[in-house]
């Protein structure tokens, strides 16, 4: 038996955790430099608001009425760590699915629906969130009794019992058939045309309608529904594809070097703490298409041998960013940029690169990078790093090490940013 448990609007509510005059009234989220809505408060959506809208595309009538925040990313980050922890104090196994949901195992625990609720009512208490758990004897079940537990308790924080429903093939016919996970807009319209409008609709259609119109992964989600779980739990992240890092930049710039050089910085650092290598690199630019500005380009180079090295990173990511500048300037005036990215490719577990006579790793250079990550995850990052990818001291604080320019006209624009409540010293809450 499977459970999960998801906060209720998370982003949101954890901006509510520590500004409660956002309780109660429309609060909106943006994503990356303020530019699109990616969480909305119950409020909000009643005004018409929906995920994914640009702000600046929000009529002034109720612009007025709400309350905007940038994303904390590490806030939220923190704050979710808080919640698996309390899980797993109660729970034999959990799988961390995102930043907001997670499931458990139940198997075993002698009231399943009485650990969920007790669980709800942790979180609340010791974080702060509000949340909605669902029970199933699979995980598209017990994800189906979060979506009915969220319905039938209006996501109210003091919901109580009705924050968790227990799921079973005979008590989902009130979820829509769009809704059950692994179901998407384009099956879902299929589905509809053929009378299908519910999850207990889909889950009595025959196996072999479904298998042979719609697929083998629709025919699992199926089989999910009527309670016969087609898979566990999965309590370690299976490995990266690729790594990227991108962003769009707060204003448009001439020379987008050191934002390249940094995401790949950042890229490598997620590489490493994977255990992973990159085989092949990819950098790319792009013009600002509010401004007419299609441009676009790309550029991709394989490494000699599996490489963990920022280094060896950094001077591939310069050769390809000057071949795109290059080819911008061919022909026409200098070229602005609004968004670019640098994603590492055919990534391999790092204690099984295959050498050969040529080529094998830097022992070297990847002991090095190994005492870098272990003095910037003990003293935080940008405490040491390398020139090349902008690192200096010396910033509003006397010794203060900081990665690139602070005020560069690459970085995102944040100008609702809370503070970081429970990462950062210099901002913890003050009580007076």
């Amino acid at each position: 038996m499977f459970g999960l448990i998801d906060g209720n609007t998370f982003y949101v509510s954890c901006e509510r955790v520590f500004d409660p005059k956002l309780r109660g009234v429309p609060v909106v989220v943006l994503g990356n430099g303020d530019g699109c809505c990616i969480a909305l408060s119950p409020e909000a959506k009643r005004l018409g608001l929906k995920i994914g809208t640009p702000i600046f595309q929000v009529p002034d009538a109720i612009r007025k009425q709400v309350h905007v925040r940038s994303a904390n990313f590490a806030l939220y980050g923190d704050l979710s760590a808080r919640i698996v922890s309390i899980l797993r104090d109660l729970f034999p196994r959990v799988e961390v699915y995102s930043i907001d949901e997670n499931f458990v195992d139940l198997d075993g625990l002698k009231d399943p629906f009485a650990t969920c609720l007790e669980a709800r009512e942790r979180i609340l208490r010791w974080v702060g969130i509000p949340s909605c758990a669902g029970l199933g004897a699979s995980r598209t079940l017990a994800k189906a009794g979060n979506k009915l537990a969220k319905d039938q308790s209006k996501r109210a924080v003091n919901a109580g019992a009705r924050a968790v429903f227990h799921a079973t093939p005979d008590n989902i016919d009130a979820l829509a058939v769009e809704d059950v996970w692994g179901v998407g807009r384009k099956y879902a319209a299929r589905l509809n045309k053929e009378g299908v409008q519910t999850a207990a609709d889909l889950a009595a259609l025959p196996t072999d309608h479904v298998r042979s119109r719609y697929g083998v992964v629709l025919a699992r989600t199926q089989t999910e529904l009527r309670g016969i779980p087609c898979g566990d739990l999965e309590l370690e992240e299976p490995d990266r594809k690729q790594i990227v890092v991108s962003r769009t930049f707060g204003r448009d710039v001439g020379d987008p070097m050191e934002a390249l050089a940094i995401f790949a910085t950042v890229a490598c650092e997620k590489l490493r703490k994977r255990g992973l290598a990159a085989g092949a690199l990819w950098v790319w630019l792009d013009g600002n298409p509010f401004k007419g500005d299609t441009f676009h380009a790309s550029r991709a180079v394989p490494f000699p041998f599996p490489t963990q090295d920022t280094a060896e990173v950094l001077r591939a990511v310069r050769f390809l960013g000057k071949a795109i500048r290059t080819q911008a300037a061919r022909g026409r005036r200098a070229q602005a940029y609004k968004r670019g990215g640098v994603g590492l490719t055919d990534l391999v577990r790092a204690d099984k690169r295959q050498t050969d006579l040529f080529f094998g790793p830097d022992e070297r250079a990847e002991r090095g990078m190994a005492v870098l990550d272990r003095i910037n995850a003990k003293w935080g990052r940008g405490t040491v790093g390398l020139g090349a990818a902008g690192w200096r001291v010396g910033g509003a604080k006397p010794r203060e090490a900081r990665i690139g320019s602070s005020d560069a006209q690459w970085r995102p624009t944040l100008q609702a940013l809370s503070p970081s409540y429970t990462t950062k010293w210099s901002e913890l809450l003050r009580v007076r």
